[in-house]
């Protein structure tokens, strides 16, 4: 028994996944940068406003003179040595001395209220104007030690080079998240001696924001289990074991080799649905109905092509037989050669040639191309042919053969069918040749340099196409060891598969080649050429071809 593949069902619960995934994947994505942009604009917001009221009670003059005061000299050498003894006394004597102390100490007031009403991890007053480092004015997480110190600015300051308004922003620093913005504090004069800046730390907001979605990743693929897990039950039963059932009973079809045993493998329509599947079945089956019809419906074909290819193998000897076909054809005749063959394009042919004695010192040629192939021309062939060679045996003149047979042709031809023919009489014991053409290809005649040349003799009207028409008869003689070549449009009409025709010109080129050859040297060697030419491609038209060599009265004592 045959391994189920389940391919449809892997397949369905593969996109069914993929959709899912890609679902829970935006709506993370999505809920992720929704909830990070309320919670950053939250803190944003919160460290503006602080900013913005801290600026609002700073004394831009008195930080003015404050920065000119730490920028000095004489203050740094009197806070260093300060630090050194660990005594805040000296800088609060200066700012004293200076005027500055009461406004130092309520600004340091009032910046510690609004950090811890804000909860604020660091808010402080700095000078940023010096490209590398950083001034500090106010921190109220320092003592008064801190005031002018001097050191390289945070992460997040770095590219300030002036004390100028920073919008609010999360960044990330080197070791954690922070919330940051600047506010500048302006004097009277307009100028900016300093920058109030809040920053706030979101470690623990990212923490919680990481947190939020390993909850929701880990939500996410439970459900994708028990979505993926019920789901390939559903399709299992509902989809994939169906068809797979379905394709077991028509592979099981496929390999019966009897009537009797496809009828016995016809699948039986399940009960209990109405979807696809059930349609899918229903056509399976029609379809399963209908080769058993075809088969019968074959087997009928085949007999009858079977009895038609009998009678067309019967009617092809038949053809056969009525042409001359045993050669030397008069073996007790030495003034001439002649020979000829026909190369169907299908069973029978619409083609033929003839040659017979019309009297002991003539002899008559037919060279003739039925319009149409197959039974019909081949038909119309033999009706033509025993017409024509009928008339013939009177010993009238071509033109005259030609009107009367055109008459004959005319008179039940309700298939409106016509023949072309070239029809002569040579007259043996001179060589000499009367001839008419009723639309029939150019003869060709070797000339007494021994060359092939299209004989441009006068075209009448085709046979069978008009009662009544009239043909002319024209002469040329044969010398000697001279050959006259008939042949049908088969000839150079022969095509190769780029479309290329044969042409007469070829045609002509070839007989040259064979000057010397007899006429049965001479025809095969044309057929082989033309069948070389054409290649495999299928053969389009009848190809017939007629050689007669004149060798004269008495040459054949001398020979």
């Amino acid at each position: 028994m045959m391994k189920r593949k389940n391919r449809i069902g892997r397949l369905l619960i593969s996109v069914l996944l993929l959709f899912f995934c890609l679902s829970v994947l935006l709506l993370l994505i999505g809920g992720y940068f929704v909830h990070s942009r309320d919670i950053d604009n939250l803190y944003k917001e919160q460290a503006g406003r602080l900013s913005v009221a801290a600026t609002s009670f700073m004394d831009g003059d008195f930080l003015h003179q404050l920065r000119d005061l730490v920028s000095s000299g004489e203050y740094q050498k009197l806070r260093s040595q300060a630090v050194e003894e660990k005594n805040p006394s000296l800088l609060e004597d200066c700012l004293k001395a200076n005027g500055l102390y009461e406004d130092y100490t309520g600004s340091m007031d009032n910046l510690r209220l609004l950090r811890d009403s804000a909860q604020v991890e660091s808010f402080y007053v700095l000078d940023l104007e010096d490209e590398e480092d950083a001034t500090v004015l106010l921190d109220p997480d320092e003592s008064i030690l801190s005031l002018g110190l001097k050191g390289k600015k945070p992460d997040v300051m770095k590219d300030l080079t002036a004390n100028t308004s920073v919008s609010p922003m999360v960044v990330k620093s080197k070791d954690s998240w922070l919330c940051f913005c600047a506010q500048p504090v302006l004097s009277s004069d307009k100028s900016s001696p300093a920058v109030i800046s809040s920053i706030q730390n979101m470690d623990e907001v990212m923490k919680t924001r990481n947190l939020f979605v390993l909850g929701m990743v880990t939500l996410s693929i439970a459900i994708l289990a028990l979505a993926t897990f019920f789901g390939s039950i559903f399709i299992r039963r509902m989809v994939s074991d169906p068809i797979s059932d379905l394709a077991q009973k028509a592979g099981a079809f496929g390999r019966q080799e009897t009537k009797k045993d496809l009828m016995a493998q016809v699948i039986e329509v399940p009960a209990r649905r109405d979807d696809e599947i059930l349609d899918l079945y229903l056509n399976v089956r029609d379809m399963q109905l209908g080769i058993l019809r075809y088969m019968d419906n074959l087997t009928a074909a085949t007999e009858e092509k079977e009895r038609i290819g009998t009678e067309l193998d019967i009617a092809n000897r038949i053809q056969a037989s009525m042409l001359p076909n045993t050669f030397p054809a008069f073996p007790d005749r030495h003034e001439f050669e002649v020979y000829a063959l026909m190369k169907p394009a299908k069973a029978v042919a619409g083609d033929f040639y003839d040659f017979f004695l019309i009297d002991d010192d003539h002899l008559g040629i037919i060279m003739a191309d039925v319009s149409g192939k197959g039974i019909p021309a081949s038909l119309f062939m033999m009706m033509s042919k025993i017409v024509i060679a009928n008339i013939a045996q009177l010993g009238i003149l071509p033109h005259e053969v030609l009107e009367q047979a055109n008459n004959r042709i005319c008179l039940n031809n309700d298939a409106n069918m016509f023949v072309t023919v070239w029809f002569g009489i040579m007259t043996l014991s001179t060589g000499n040749v009367i001839a008419s053409n009723a639309g029939h290809e150019f003869p060709v005649l070797q000339n007494k340099d021994g060359a092939f040349e299209l004989l441009h003799d006068r075209h009448g009207f085709v046979l069978g196409g008009l009662e009544g028409v009239r043909y002319r008869d024209y002469e040329f003689d044969l010398d000697p060891g001279q050959t006259l070549f008939l042949y049908t449009d088969g000839v150079p009409e022969a095509t190769t598969a780029e479309n290329e025709q044969f042409g007469t010109d070829r045609m002509i080129e070839a007989l040259n080649r064979k000057k010397g050859a007899n006429p049965q040297e001479l025809v095969h060697y044309m057929l082989r050429t033309v069948d070389d030419f054409d290649g495999d491609v299928p053969q389009f038209d009848d190809i017939t071809m007629l050689a007669l060599r004149y060798i004269g009265p008495g040459q054949e004592e001398k020979t």
